[in-house]
């Protein structure tokens, strides 16, 4: 290799990584805004934030490679013709498609590296990202009670407070409705005050309830029997709730792998395959079942017999050789399809 062409990859590599690296974060910033409103309110992790951003990171890259091309060479050449330092080179005698030979052969080797990458890599991050993206739209919001309205994120229970004072902890004229056993409002908490927790690293949130009330009403097992209504006062009652439903609970990656961004040339190949195939049945089935209407149809027959009506008859004869009865192949299907067409008493009326 020519000092030359060191000087000109020298001068080219420098700039394609910085404007690569720009622009992958650019489209990364694009991108992640359309899925903003799914991230508010979630209380997700650092490490949940790093690993969608890493995936969709090699999602963008493939879009970023051709732009960080283009922009690096206008940069490099750009600043050999600034400085003067194309001129030396063409007074020297090499010509301007000599000084592009080190970046074109770059790119080509970019290229090939591309395929690979987009053909591999791609469809497996495809699959991670979007697979962690549906189980954040599926995870619930974050436990936020607020004043006045009624908060149901917590599975059967509903929690209103009055008033929420500054420190996040305390709550006024707290209510609390217990569905626990399905039967409705049929168990009320009221309180006058209480104090909120959350204990082994936010999986229950406990609540000191000071002052208040418990009421049951209890249904009979006979119907003309009155309902029973139980009131227990008290000074202090602590409920544990089950912060579990607020974790991010992954789905099985297998469950998005039948889509298209997640395949690569050989698996898309094959279902195109499959797709014809399955395409190419369904016609011969829906020819098979016209009946006596089909006779305008023996081109459509012999066009599908040649395309695909030999793979159907090995099948059926292979899986039907040992049958006593001998089975009618495609073949003679077609031929007895036309000779009903050639029989004018087989054709229907009108």
């Amino acid at each position: 290799m020519l000092k030359l062409d060191k000087l000109i990859l020298k001068s080219f590599i420098g700039p394609f990584l910085l404007t690569t690296a720009l622009a992958t974060f650019i489209l990364l910033i694009q991108y992640m805004l359309k899925y903003f409103d799914d991230f508010v309110g979630k209380d997700l992790g650092f490490d949940v934030f790093a690993e969608l951003i890493f995936y969709f990171s090699l999602n963008m890259l493939q879009v970023a490679l051709p732009l960080g091309v283009l922009v690096s060479s206008l940069m490099t050449f750009g600043n050999l013709g600034e400085n003067f330092e194309l001129t030396a080179i063409k007074s020297a005698g090499l010509s301007l498609i000599r000084v592009l030979l080190p970046v074109f052969y770059f790119v080509i080797v970019l290229a090939i590296g591309a395929f690979f990458f987009n053909n591999h890599i791609v469809p497996s991050a495809n699959l991670k990202a979007f697979s962690l993206l549906y189980d954040i739209k599926k995870k619930k919001p974050g436990l936020d009670i607020k004043e006045g309205v009624f908060y149901g994120g917590i599975p059967d229970y509903n929690i209103k407070v009055k008033e929420k004072l500054p420190d996040g902890k305390t709550l006024k004229d707290v209510i609390i409705y217990d569905h626990t056993d399905g039967s409705g409002n049929n168990r009320v908490i009221l309180a006058d005050s209480s104090k909120m927790f959350t204990m082994y690293g936010d999986r229950y949130l406990k609540l000191e309830l000071y002052n208040g009330n418990y009421y049951s009403d209890e249904e009979t097992r006979r119907r003309s029997d009155v309902n029973r209504l139980t009131r227990t006062k008290f000074d202090q009652m602590d409920i544990v709730f089950n912060l579990s439903s607020f974790d991010l609970k992954r789905t099985k990656e297998e469950l998005f792998q039948n889509n298209r961004q997640m395949k690569n040339i050989a698996e898309l190949t094959s279902d195109i395959d499959s797709l014809n195939e399955s395409v190419w049945i369904s016609k011969y089935e829906f020819i098979e079942r016209m009946g006596g209407f089909r006779y305008h149809l023996v081109d459509k027959v012999s066009v599908m017999l040649d395309y695909f009506g030999k793979k159907i008859e090995q099948d059926t004869l292979s899986e039907e050789k040992d049958t006593e009865k001998t089975p009618l192949t495609i073949s003679d299907s077609i031929a007895k399809v036309q000779m009903e067409t050639m029989d004018p008493t087989n054709r229907p009326d009108g």
